[in-house]
């Protein structure tokens, strides 16, 4: 047997038995068996054992650097501040938040400081890695605690986000080991459209991957706003949630029903509804120009906020300025 193999198969027997008392077959079986194992020599070598200590003086280095650098992505991410400037050069005035904190940071830290004079660890690709990895660890924490609790409710809410693609933003509700109510934000669920069809079959997946197979009595309860596909009895999405999930209650949200009646109620007074209706043009006249909005902050001193029919927050802050 050779590098090129074997091609005379009536004596292979014999050759396979030849190969195996080889020089080069036994130590490379030797070497197997060691694969992996202690080497006692190597151990007590001085010089093996000074390069395990600066291995491993590296290592804790390159942890410490990178927890700074995480630190500054978490600081950014709990105030809600783009890690990113538009302009991130090393002559740039002002190259964003994170560049900033993260120079604060070094100045403060004589290790992170060297580490940045030769490698910044600001690139935009090293910032979305962390960004996933705290995302897979947050998560995966998450669905820990709602494994080990016994009830899960869920609250969802479709939306749009600033680049106008449809989303579901879904929401745990559970008991912790504690017995403490947590109330964590999972993640948003990509939709195609806003039917109940694409809603139900998009939730219904993914409470798939987190309420296990035989576990469907541990859903107890599902809330939504007060739209039709929605809330809908036969066709809506809480109806088709509930045909898998038969105990899961449908809950209306509370804010949006207080709104709603208060809706209601106000549309049927024609003083009030009338109030109402000039008070939104207060707002909307004021808005049209620069002009006019320079003589309300010159008379009144306050901005007149925009009204909306189903959120009463904005109606009393606009009766309270005028």
């Amino acid at each position: 047997m050779d590098e090129s193999g074997v091609t005379d198969m009536k004596h292979f027997s014999e050759k396979v038995k030849k190969h195996e008392s080889s020089r080069a077959h036994m130590y490379n079986t030797v070497k197997l068996a060691m694969l992996g194992r202690a080497n006692i020599s190597m151990q007590l070598d001085e010089g093996h054992r000074l390069a395990v200590r600066k291995h491993n003086e590296e290592v804790d280095r390159n942890r410490h650097i990178l927890s700074k650098i995480i630190d500054c992505v978490k600081f950014c991410g709990a105030f809600e501040l783009a890690l990113r400037g538009h302009d991130e050069t090393e002559s740039s005035h002002n190259p964003g938040v994170f560049r900033g904190l993260e120079d604060l940071v070094a100045s403060l830290d004589n290790v992170l400081e060297d580490h940045l004079k030769t490698a910044t660890g600001t690139s935009k690709t090293l910032q979305n890695e962390l960004l996933d990895c705290m995302l897979s660890v947050i998560k995966t924490h998450i669905l820990g605690e709602v494994n080990n609790a016994d009830y899960l409710a869920i609250q969802a809410d479709e939306t749009t986000d600033i680049s106008t693609r449809c989303q579901l933003a879904l929401v745990l509700r559970y008991l912790d080991s504690q017995n403490s109510i947590q109330e964590r934000f999972l993640e948003f669920i990509p939709l195609q459209n806003a039917t109940a069809d694409t809603i139900s079959t998009a939730l219904l997946e993914r409470l798939s991957k987190i309420i296990p197979a035989g576990k469907e009595g541990k859903l107890i309860a599902q809330a939504y706003d007060g739209a039709a596909v929605m809330r809908g009895a036969t066709g809506g999405v809480q109806c088709k949630v509930n045909d898998v999930y038969t105990s899961a209650h449908y809950i209306h949200c509370y804010a949006h029903q207080l709104n709603l009646i208060m809706q209601q109620a106000t549309s049927h007074i024609r003083r009030i509804r009338t109030f109402f209706s000039d008070l939104g043009g207060f707002a909307a006249f004021f808005s049209r120009s620069f002009k006019q909005t320079a003589v309300l902050d010159q008379v009144v001193a306050h901005r007149l906020p925009a009204t909306s029919a189903t959120r009463w927050n904005f109606h009393s802050r606009a009766v309270n300025t005028v």
